[in-house]
C-alpha cells in the first residue's frame, strides 16, 4: 500500500488554511487543517471530493428549464456552444447584455474571470461581495486611500472592539487567538444583537436594535471627542474635516443614541471609555453592519474611531496594508484597461448606487497607484453589477437587456435577497451556463451545467493582491477526477473561442500562476515545493508609516477624511450620520402592526458555510435542522413552545424553521439562519431541491429604495420586519 503526505491549502472557506492531505494509493483517506486544528469543514474533504452527487461531466439541458432533463455531452462541445451563443449575444444586444455572477471560495481564479469580462467587454459582474466585506475595503480606500483590513492580533493588543461579528461561527482562527489574548488580559467590547459566544466573554455587551449601529458608533465617537479622549497630534496632523465631524458627533448625545439603539447611555459612555483608553485597541466589524441600511456611515464610523483614538497603523492595532512589493497582483493580471470608459458606466445600478460605480473605482484607483504606485484590482472590490438591479433588469429589460448569464460556483437563489424575483430571472433569461460543484438548484434552472473542480483537485493562489500583503498557495493533491475542471480552464477555452488567443498565453492555471510569482524568481512549482505543495509568503508591515517623510493618505486632500471629499463630489453625505431605515416600527408603525418582529437573517452555522455542505451525511446528524432563535418570553407569548416548527412570514412569502429558545435576544428580535435547502430532495420542480421550505432568502425583500443602502446598494438583512406563529402540521 503506497502511502504519501501532502500540503496545500484549503479552499472551504475563507481563512485559506494550510492543509496536510494523507493519499493511501492515489485515493485521498484523511486530512488535518494546520490553521485549525480539529476544523469540521476541512475534516469533510474526502467525503466531499468522493461524493456521489458530485458533478463530474458537462451537461446540457434537454427538457424545459426545471425539469431535471440532461444530456451528457464533451467540453469541447460545451464550449463551442456557449461561445458561439455568448457571440451572438454580444453581436445582437452588445457585450453588456452578458452578466457573471460569481461566489464561493471554491472559486480560486477571480483575476481571470475580470480578464475574461473585460476582453469581452461586458461591465455586469457581480457577486454576493456587495454585502460581504468588499463595502468595508471600499470605504476603507475612499476615506484612507489604504486598505484597513481584517484583525491582526499581536502581543501588544489591549483592547479588541467588535462589531456585528460572531467570530466563534464565522472566523475560528481568529476565535481562537481572540480567547488566548482575553486570558492573557485583553479588554473585549462586543455590539450585536444577540448574546453570542464573543459577547459572553466581554467585558462590555452592547445590544442595539438591529440596524442602528451608525447611531451607536457615532455615540461613542460623541463620548471620545466631548471628554477628549481622541489623540490630538493625529487628528491636528492627519485628519481632515475635524470641525464639521466633531458638529456630526454632537448631534448624537449617548440618551439621544439610547432613544434609537435601545443601548442605555451608561453602557455607551463604559465602552467608549475603555476603547480610547485601553491601547492599542483593534476595531473589527466583519459583514453585520454591512446588512443594514445604514452600513456606509457606520463603516465609516469603524475606521474612524481607530484613526481619533490612535489605534492606526501602530503596533497591535489597525494597520494600513500595502500591496505584495514581490509579485504581480491580481490588477496586473485582470485588464481593466481592455474595457472601455463607455462600456463600465453600462454596469447595471451604477448611475443610481455610485459609490459602486466604476466611476468611482477608478478615482480611487488612480489615488492608490498614486499612493503606492500600484494598481488597484477591481474584483476584489465585490463587482460592479448591483445584483437586485440586475434581476429586474433581466425581468422586465430595463435599463436594457441582459439576454445572457454565467455563474461560476455560485447559487444565486440561496445567496442573494428576494429569491422569487432571482427565481424568475433565472428562469426568464435568454441563455445561463452554471459551473459548480454539485447540482445546485439554480443549475436546475441553467442552459449548461459544468463540473469543477473541488479545492483538492486544483491549485490555489490566494490573496497577494491589494486586500492583503500575503502570498499563500497550495497546490492541486489529487485529480481532476472524471471530467471536472479549474475555472481557469473555461475562462481561457472561452476567451480562445471569442478571439482573445493573443492574452491567454498562459495554458494552465499554474502557468498563469508562474507569470504572478515572476518578480520573486520563483515558479509556483518551486513556491511551495520547500513545504511539500503548500507556499507562505508575508513581508511583514511597516508600523507608523505617517511618521516617514513624505507619508499621505491616498485621498485628494492627502489625509485620512473625516469628511469624505470623494462622497461629496459624487453627491453623498460626506459624514457619518444615522436616517431611520423606512421599514421599521418607527418609521413604518402600520407595516409593524402585522409585522412586528425584527428579523436578523444571516447568522451561521459551524457546520455549514452559507449554502454549502448541506450534502454531507455527518453535517446532517450533527445539525439536521435550519434554525430560528426566539427569546423565550416572547415565543411563550405567540403559543411557540421550544422545538416546535415555526413559520416566518413578510410580506413576500413565507418559510418554516425549528424554533430555539434563546434568552440572549430582545423579545422583539428573532434571528434566522441562511442557505438552507435540501440537496436530497428532488430536482426537479416544484422541489428545486428543497428551496422554497427553509430559504430565509425567500423572505427578504431587495427594494431598490427601502430595502438598499442608498449609497453602496448593499441590500438589507437586519432590519426587516416579519412575523412568527406555530406551523400546524
Amino acid at each position: 500500500m503506497a502511502e504519501e503526505v501532502k500540503m496545500t491549502v484549503c479552499g472551504l472557506c475563507v481563512w485559506h488554511c494550510p492543509m496536510e492531505v494523507k493519499l493511501s494509493d492515489g485515493r485521498v483517506v484523511s486530512v488535518e487543517s494546520k490553521g485549525f486544528k480539529g476544523c469540521p469543514r476541512s475534516l469533510t474533504s474526502p467525503e466531499l471530493l468522493y461524493h456521489p452527487d458530485r458533478l463530474n461531466y458537462p451537461l446540457k439541458r434537454v427538457g424545459e428549464r426545471g425539469d431535471n432533463k440532461w444530456q451528457r455531452i464533451t467540453w469541447e462541445q460545451a464550449l463551442d456552444e456557449i461561445a458561439e451563443k455568448l457571440k451572438d449575444i454580444r453581436d445582437k444586444h452588445g457585450p453588456e447584455a452578458v452578466c457573471i455572477s460569481v461566489g464561493g471560495d471554491n472559486h480560486c481564479s477571480g483575476e481571470y474571470l475580470t480578464r475574461f469580462e473585460y476582453l469581452f467587454g461586458t461591465p455586469n459582474l457581480m457577486s454576493h461581495g456587495r454585502v460581504c466585506l468588499m463595502p468595508t475595503m471600499l470605504t476603507s480606500l475612499i476615506i484612507s486611500g489604504w486598505v484597513i483590513p481584517w484583525p491582526i492580533i499581536r502581543p501588544e493588543t489591549r483592547c479588541f472592539l467588535i462589531v456585528g461579528a460572531n467570530p466563534s461561527m464565522a472566523a475560528w482562527r481568529l476565535w481562537r487567538r481572540l480567547r488566548k489574548a482575553k486570558d492573557e488580559g485583553l479588554k473585549l467590547i462586543v455590539i450585536d444583537p444577540r448574546l453570542t459566544d464573543a459577547a459572553r466573554l466581554a467585558d462590555v455587551w452592547l445590544q442595539p436594535r438591529p440596524g442602528t449601529d451608525a447611531a451607536l458608533l457615532l455615540g461613542m465617537a460623541n463620548v471620545i471627542v466631548n471628554e477628549g479622549l481622541y489623540d490630538r497630534d493625529f487628528v491636528d496632523k492627519w485628519c481632515y474635516g475635524w470641525d464639521r465631524f466633531v458638529e456630526r458627533v454632537n448631534e448624537y448625545p449617548p440618551e439621544k443614541v439610547e432613544e434609537i439603539t435601545w443601548v442605555p447611555a451608561d453602557k455607551i459612555r463604559e465602552a467608549a471609555r475603555l476603547y480610547a483608553m485601553t491601547k492599542p485597541g483593534i476595531c473589527f466589524e466583519a459583514m453585520g453592519i454591512e446588512h443594514a441600511r445604514n452600513s456606509v456611515p457606520a463603516m465609516q464610523m469603524t475606521l474612524i474611531l481607530p484613526a481619533i483614538t490612535g489605534n492606526l497603523d501602530v503596533p497591535g492595532a489597525n494597520l494600513l496594508l500595502e500591496p505584495h512589493p514581490r509579485i504581480r497582483l491580481a490588477a496586473d493580471i485582470e485588464g481593466s484597461e481592455f474595457i472601455s470608459p463607455q462600456q463600465k458606466r453600462k454596469a447595471i445600478g451604477g448611475e443610481k448606487y455610485r459609490m459602486f460605480s466604476w466611476d468611482m473605482w477608478d478615482r480611487v484607483g488612480a489615488e492608490y497607484k498614486k499612493l503606492t504606485g500600484r494598481p488597484l484590482s477591481y474584483y476584489y472590490l465585490g463587482g460592479v453589477g448591483h445584483p437586485p438591479s440586475m434581476w429586474r433588469a433581466i425581468t422586465t429589460g430595463k435599463p436594457y437587456p441582459i439576454k445572457g448569464l454565467m455563474t461560476i460556483c455560485q447559487n444565486p437563489l440561496l445567496n442573494f435577497a428576494n429569491a422569487k424575483l432571482v427565481y424568475q430571472a433565472l428562469k426568464k433569461v435568454e441563455f445561463s451556463v452554471n459551473m459548480d460543484i454539485f447540482m445546485t438548484s439554480a443549475c436546475q434552472l441553467a442552459d449548461y451545467v459544468l463540473p469543477a473542480a473541488g479545492h483538492l483537485e486544483k491549485s490555489t493562489m490566494g490573496h497577494g493582491g491589494n486586500m492583503s500583503p500575503l502570498v499563500e498557495a497550495g497546490a492541486k493533491v489529487i485529480g481532476p477526477l472524471y471530467e471536472r475542471k479549474d475555472e481557469y480552464y473555461l475562462y481561457r477555452e472561452l476567451g480562445l473561442r471569442l478571439g482573445q488567443e493573443e492574452y491567454w498565453p498562459w495554458k494552465t492555471l499554474e502557468e498563469a500562476f508562474d507569470y504572478r510569482l515572476e518578480p520573486m524568481g520563483l515558479t509556483f512549482e518551486e513556491f511551495v515545493k520547500e513545504k511539500g505543495g503548500y507556499g507562505f509568503d508575508n513581508p511583514w508591515l511597516r508600523h507608523r508609516k505617517f511618521d516617514e517623510p513624505g507619508f499621505r493618505f491616498g485621498t485628494p486632500t492627502g489625509k485620512f477624511e473625516l469628511y469624505s471629499t470623494l462622497m461629496e463630489e459624487i453627491g453623498y453625505d460626506p459624514l457619518p450620520g444615522y436616517n431611520e431605515a423606512p421599514r421599521t416600527p418607527v418609521s413604518d408603525p402600520e407595516r409593524a402592526k402585522e409585522f412586528p418582529l425584527y428579523l436578523l437573517s444571516g447568522p451561521r452555522a459551524r457546520y455549514h458555510y452559507h449554502s454549502q455542505f448541506h450534502q454531507i451525511e455527518s453535517f446532517r446528524k450533527r445539525y439536521p435542522e435550519p434554525i430560528v432563535q426566539i427569546n423565550p418570553e416572547k415565543a411563550r407569548e405567540l403559543g411557540i413552545g421550544d422545538g416546535d416548527w415555526v413559520w416566518i412570514e413578510t410580506p413576500l412569502a413565507r418559510v418554516k424553521f425549528k424554533c430555539v429558545y434563546f434568552d440572549g435576544i430582545d423579545p422583539r428580535v428573532v434571528s434566522a439562519e441562511h442557505g438552507w435547502w435540501y440537496p436530497s430532495e428532488p430536482g426537479e420542480e416544484p422541489s428545486l431541491h428543497g428551496l422554497w421550505r427553509s430559504n430565509i432568502n425567500a423572505v427578504v425583500d431587495d427594494d431598490l429604495d427601502d430595502c438598499c443602502d442608498p449609497q453602496s446598494g448593499a441590500w438589507t438583512f437586519r432590519e426587516q420586519l416579519c412575523k412568527v406563529y406555530k406551523a400546524e402540521d
